[in-house]
Formats: structure tokens, sequence, C-alpha cells
């Protein structure tokens, strides 16, 4: 335990995440993963509002909700989010910081539900440091390597590292494109693994119930916002 330490955990995720998760289950440390979240999740947001912000209203305005927005109100949103202040560049960071801790804690809670279930004997402690530990690759690392993808292409939407790069030549809002961002996303992918191998640890599961544990509740959850998300297209 004398390494276990922030740089040390950071390392061990990508490298060993075995070690790391038997790090959680000592000590599941889940804030200090989550400050970690809300600082790259917030600076990526920030860095990005000026790309994300247009391309959005643009996505949006043929939609349904769009359709609700009248064209003086829309321009006006457009030039804001065009040319952010430094004041809106806060704002958007510390709101998209705080909706992904929300988003995760969400998430942990339901993994909790579905593990005690299952009969596993990790603590709420326990059962959030895997989740907050293991979503800093989906959510902080896939957004650091993505990044200067969109400077080069200037895209959020339109830059995936999952099957959606595969298919270029779709519509962004169009339902196959969808699926593949949120059904089709490598680090997601990599972050489920990882989550896996911390309820091995925590709960004393084996791989298979771990897997069932934690595949179905990211599938429920994935999929009642790809529907959600389709009622407004």
């Amino acid at each position: 335990m004398s390494n276990d330490n922030l740089g040390s955990r950071l390392v061990a995720l990508i490298v060993k995440p075995g070690l790391l998760m038997e790090w959680v289950r000592e000590r599941p440390q889940w804030l200090l993963a989550a400050l970690v979240l809300l600082v790259v999740t917030g600076l990526f947001s920030a860095l990005t509002i000026q790309i994300s912000g247009p391309e959005q209203l643009e996505l949006m305005r043929d939609t349904r909700f769009g359709q609700m927005m009248s064209d003086e109100e829309w321009e006006t949103q457009y030039e804001e989010n065009l040319n952010p202040t430094p004041t809106k560049r806060l704002t958007h960071a510390l709101t998209s910081g705080v909706g992904t801790l929300f988003i995760v804690f969400i998430y942990g809670v339901l993994y909790l539900l579905f593990s005690k279930l299952a009969g596993g004997q990790g603590s709420f402690k326990q059962i959030l440091g895997v989740t907050f530990w293991a979503t800093i690759i989906p959510f902080a690392l896939g957004a650091l390597v993505r990044l200067p993808l969109i400077f080069a292409k200037q895209s959020v939407f339109g830059v995936s590292i999952g099957l959606a790069a595969l298919a270029p030549n779709l519509e962004l809002t169009s339902a196959l494109y969808q699926a593949l961002v949120a059904f089709g996303d490598f680090f997601v992918w990599w972050g489920l693994v990882v989550t896996i191998i911390g309820f091995e640890k925590v709960n004393d599961f084996t791989r298979g119930k771990a897997a069932t544990v934690v595949i179905m509740p990211w599938l429920l959850i994935t999929i009642a916002l790809y529907g959600l998300g389709r009622l407004f297209v």
C-alpha cells in the first residue's frame, strides 16, 4: 500500500487495473477519482465550447426541439457559443463537470443495487470507488485522446474513438450513427472491463457474474438514453 497515491493509481488504471482495484478495495478514495473527473471534464468542456456549442445548435435546428426556438433566439445562442466569454466558459465547465459526477454517481447506485441482488459483499464506498476510478477511462482519458482530433476537425460530435469512426459518411443525427456512438465507444468498453475487474475484487464475484452486474445496468441506461435522444430528432 506504500505506493498507493494518485499518480500510481492513474498508471495502474491503464497498465495494472487489477492492482488498482485491490487498492480500491482497501481504500476506495472515490472522492479523489471524482475530483479527477471534475477537473478533466470541466477543462475539456471549457476548451471546446466554441466548437461544441455552435455544432450542437446546428444539429438540433431541424429537430423537434430546435423548431421550438425562434430564429432570433437561435442566432443569439449561436453567437454566444461561438464567442464565449470567460464567465460562460467557466459556467459551462462547472455544469459539465458536475453533470458528469452526477451521472457516474447514478451508475454507482445502480451497480450497488445489482451487486446486492447478486449477493455481492462490497460496501457502497467500494462500489463508488470502482465506478469512479473506472469511468476515468471513458470520461477523462477518452476526452483527452479526442481533444486534438476535435481541434483538427473542428467538430466534437463528429469525432469518435469507436465504431462510429468506421462510418464517417453517416449523418450525425442518423439513428445508426448515434447507435454506434452510444454502444460502440472503445473507451467505454475499456472502462466496463476495468469495472468488471473491480467488482470481482470488491464483491468476490466470478468473472461471469461481475460482467452481468456491470453490463446489464450500463445496457439499460444506454438504451434508455438512446431512445430518449431519438424522441427529439
